[in-house]
């Protein structure tokens, strides 16, 4: 499980970002599930969530995101902000 706690309560760096990305690869998402505990975390700005989020749904493609790349403790606001950094980077990528 990765918590990303300790750089709440809000995510609005994109190196911050970049190193939460590179964690979530170091635990091969590709062949495990993995866990990202958004507990304590109360905002996210569209551009993180686009570096993190979107760059793993874009990666793994849309099975394997939903399959492996869990995320929990997640409030309905960061939900709509992970989606729309989703669809940002799939906007981007065509």
């Amino acid at each position: 499980m990765i918590s990303l706690e300790t750089y709440g309560p809000a995510i609005s760096n994109p190196v911050i970002a970049e190193s939460v990305y590179q964690k979530i690869l170091s635990n091969n998402p590709n062949d495990n599930v993995v866990t990202i505990d958004l507990k304590g975390i109360e905002a996210m700005t569209t551009q993180c969530a686009k570096i993190i989020f979107g760059r793993l749904y874009i990666n793994l493609g849309a099975d394997l995101f939903y399959k492996n790349i869990e995320i929990t403790n997640c409030s309905d606001g960061l939900q709509l902000v992970i989606e729309f950094g989703i669809e940002h980077a799939l906007s981007m990528s065509n």
